[in-house]
């Protein structure tokens, strides 16, 4: 992103993820921030690399969102969605697709409470 001398938006620079490039190409364009960071985190060793991480937690409010895991070798997925609208009518098509489901705008505090679960350190 580019900014101003006034700290505002006025540009973007490099390409941009988007609702119809949300998938393994994306990651490869976020590359370069996920390696800085880990480099921050004094983590840039390899074996942490974005791409090799074996678990993704997809959340979307659209059936064509699932398709943002496309191209991933993964071992587990967990798939939350969000039915905002035309709930009536949608119902049974979301919960067939997605392995959790959220209702009418609902809060990301069921969310929260998995992700925090599911990074417990915990062994029971």
């Amino acid at each position: 992103m580019v900014f101003d001398e006034n700290g505002h938006l006025q540009s973007f620079k490099g390409k941009t993820i988007h609702v119809l490039n949300k998938n393994e190409h994306a990651l490869d364009m976020a590359a370069p921030l996920h390696d800085h960071c880990d480099d921050v985190k004094g983590l840039g060793d390899e074996k942490y690399a974005l791409k090799k991480r074996t678990n993704v937690l997809l959340l979307g409010d659209h059936i064509g969102d699932l398709g943002m895991s496309n191209g991933l070798d993964y071992e587990t997925r967990i798939s939350v969605g969000f039915l905002n609208d035309r709930v009536e009518d949608s119902l049974e098509c979301y919960r067939k697709a997605f392995d959790i489901l959220y209702l009418n705008d609902a809060s990301m505090h069921g969310v929260l409470k998995l992700a925090t679960h599911l990074c417990s350190t915990e062994s029971d």
